[in-house]
């Protein structure tokens, strides 16, 4: 069989004080390998309209999980629905989304936007999705985690947006490295000096703080980095880990 990409969303399976969506969505990508479903390419995490009329644990945050497998976006759909029914809050309102070969990317893609500008609606989020050939699930209560998790595939699959959370290697990459141990150790291949915008020689040394998060840019994930303002021999990260970060694994 040939392998197919399929990008999944997920939103609003937590509660205040309990483990975010954002480790559910790392388990769910980690058990579509060690289960032999198939290959995961990266998670992203997307800020959405901080909305004060949106109930969340964090910053309005949605989560997109990208994989490639022989399975059909039936068998795609039933995994996930499984494992977050088994693993997300009671109280939490979970939504997924499923993109496919077939998904019109443009429409999700103009939906993930709006929701970046605008408080969107539930059925805003099921015109879409029909309107876009995306596979939409609410899991539990009023189901307002689709549209987070609609607005999550349409910006990853727009490439130019979010931040990678898991990727290969990443979560292995601490202390200070050289850009060519960063390259040589994981699949982030773009480190770029943000001042210049030129791409980092591979003896250049970068402080990680233990927190490697590149962008996504034109497909790809770039590590933003700066000169420290202490040592013109040390790069910085531009994107940091910051100092409270409750029940997420971001």
């Amino acid at each position: 069989m040939v392998s197919e990409r399929f990008v999944i969303g997920i939103d609003d399976t937590d509660e205040p004080d309990g483990p975010g969506t954002s480790r559910l969505a790392l388990r769910w990508a980690r058990s579509v390998v060690d289960e032999g479903f198939g290959t995961r390419l990266g998670v992203t995490r997307h800020q959405l309209w901080p909305s004060p009329k949106v109930q969340s644990t964090g910053r309005n945050r949605c989560l997109a999980i990208a994989i490639e497998t022989e399975r059909t976006v039936l068998d795609v759909e039933d995994h996930i629905v499984d494992f977050v029914r088994a693993n997300a809050s009671p109280k939490a309102n979970p939504g997924i989304a499923v993109f496919s070969r077939h998904t019109d990317m443009p429409h999700a893609l103009a939906f993930g936007r709006r929701a970046q500008q605008e408080l969107l609606r539930l059925a805003d989020a099921e015109r879409y999705a029909t309107e876009s050939n995306v596979l939409v699930r609410g899991l539990g209560g009023n189901r307002n985690g689709m549209i987070g998790a609609l607005a999550a595939v349409g910006l990853h699959t727009g490439g130019k947006d979010g931040l990678f959370i898991d990727l290969e290697g990443l979560r292995q990459l601490a202390g200070r490295l050289t850009a060519g141990q960063i390259r040589e150790r994981s699949a982030v291949q773009h480190i770029i000096d943000e001042d210049t915008g030129e791409e980092l020689d591979r003896d250049d040394l970068i402080d990680t703080m233990d927190w490697v998060r590149p962008r996504m840019t034109e497909d790809q994930p770039v590590y933003l980095t700066r000169r420290s303002p202490d040592d013109r021999k040390l790069w910085l990260p531009v994107d940091r880990p910051s100092a409270n970060r409750p029940g997420s694994e971001g």
